[in-house]
């Protein structure tokens, strides 16, 4: 299979079975381990593989190389070896910070722009903040935009909605970023120093950057970023989202009572104050969206909480890792509020080729989604597939296994038909709207001042 290499002087190879998939550079070699909605990483040290395996990846390549990789690793180079895998301890994930990894920390020249919020006070349900960001002074190129991060005062308890929101960006399959909205019951609920005022604000965790360098999927595996729980008014969202990047915002409506909206309000703020020195991103145990899981899940009882890592080998579950599956994943846990889920599209005038339209066939499906017999019908399509399948592996072994492998496979089928019945319904179930429309009804302000916020102008 022909491809672009990723970067200069790196090879990507693919195991001949497709369940591993290795990314080389000068250095180390990344080993990404594929199961059913689960994956794992692990990271060696070239030094440690064989001869003549140092030997075949020190060499460029611009292809995608089939090959047998676990075959062409050392005894050393086990993938059961737990210590880079994760920042997280996989159990009880706790973050692993050592005293080492805050020199490093202190050490990076990081990025202005993502700058921590630090807590002045509290009292009661009401927060200040120091450096929330209530937008971009729109001059010169797009990615010259400079920050506007002041003070600002947060009621908390006034909070109306919480939306799990993604940012998609490419490829939309696999990547995008996660992060928390809320909607408060008033406009003024969020207020700043200088008369600034919203009805809601955002709790972005990113990769904190150093200066000179951007993000990358595979880069967010190694202790390459930071991170930073950013704080910022909605309008600043939407501006950043819909006119700085020309990218769409997916709402999902959390299906959740007024007590745990508080909540995770609350806990939203208490962890965006914290210090994280130290800490590090990771792409799939530690980002953007495994940030915002942990914190709804801290406030949802134990049958709609989450999973993190798969139950028996502790794998990182990909519904709990990509961005793209939180719909489906919310869906699951009856964590989605039951109406279409809200798609704000970019700024028409800046971005008119990235519209989000609903087609007819699409629109035909997410109706259709609403219906109980929807996700039965998958269910049982899914255990008729699965079992079927367990019988024919099974019969090898049998009559016995037959009978074993058809119970198995039917089970296995079952689950999978209902998550993939989720997933289905997610993505076309979806009502794309304007941002700035959205933005005015929602909070009860004229189009005129709702595009003044947007765009950040004085008043």
């Amino acid at each position: 299979m022909r491809g672009k290499g990723i970067l200069a002087k790196q090879l990507l190879l693919i195991d001949h079975d497709g369940s591993l998939l290795a990314v080389a550079n000068d250095d180390d070699l990344a080993v990404l381990r594929f199961g059913q909605f689960k994956i794992r990483l692990d990271r060696f040290p070239l030094k440690s593989c064989n001869h003549v395996f140092q030997l075949f990846l020190s060499q460029p390549c611009q292809n995608y190389v089939t090959m047998n990789i676990q075959r062409s690793l050392s005894h050393k180079m086990s993938l059961r070896n737990g210590k880079q895998v994760s920042r997280r301890d996989r159990y009880r994930a706790d973050l692993k910070i050592s005293e080492e990894d805050r020199q490093d920390h202190l050490s990076i020249n990081w990025r202005p722009e993502q700058s921590p919020s630090q807590l002045v006070s509290k009292n009661g349900s009401e927060y200040t903040v120091t450096d929330f960001r209530w937008g971009f002074e729109e001059k010169g190129p797009a990615d010259d935009w400079k920050p506007d991060n002041q003070n600002a005062v947060i009621q908390a308890d006034k909070v109306k909605n919480v939306y799990l929101a993604v940012e998609p960006f490419a490829p939309e399959v696999i990547a995008g970023h996660g992060l928390l909205v809320f909607e408060m019951e008033e406009d003024g609920a969020v207020r700043g120093p200088n008369g600034q005022q919203d009805f809601g604000f955002a709790v972005s965790v990113e990769a904190r950057r150093p200066v000179g360098t951007e993000y990358g999927l595979i880069d967010g595996m190694k202790k390459k970023f930071g991170m930073v729980y950013e704080l910022g008014s909605l309008s600043d969202q939407l501006q950043k989202v819909t006119r700085q990047r020309g990218h769409k915002l997916v709402l999902h409506r959390l299906e959740l009572d007024q007590e745990q909206k508080k909540e995770l309000a609350h806990n939203a703020l208490d962890s965006a104050v914290e210090d994280r020195l130290g800490e590090w991103y990771h792409t799939l145990t530690n980002s953007c969206y495994t940030a915002c899981v942990d914190l709804v899940n801290e406030v949802v009882p134990d049958s709609q909480k989450m999973a993190r890592w798969s139950k028996h080998l502790k794998f990182s579950r990909l519904a709990t890792s990509l961005p793209p599956m939180a719909g489906a994943t919310l869906r699951s846990k009856d964590l989605l509020a039951k109406e279409p889920i809200t798609v704000l599209n970019p700024d028409p005038t800046l971005w008119p080729d990235n519209q989000l339209e609903i087609g007819g066939v699409k629109r035909v499906i997410g109706q259709a989604s609403r219906s109980g017999l929807f996700k039965t019908g998958f269910a049982l399509a899914g255990a008729g597939a699965g079992g079927a399948l367990g019988h024919a592996i099974g019969g090898l072994f049998g009559e016995v296994g037959a009978l074993a492998g058809a119970a198995v496979g039917a089970l296995s089928g079952l689950g999978t038909g209902a998550y993939t019945a989720d997933f289905v319904a997610a993505n076309t179930d979806r009502n794309p709207v304007n941002a700035l429309g959205w933005y005015a009804e929602r909070g009860g302000v004229s189009a005129e001042e709702a595009a003044r916020r947007v765009s950040h102008q004085a008043g």
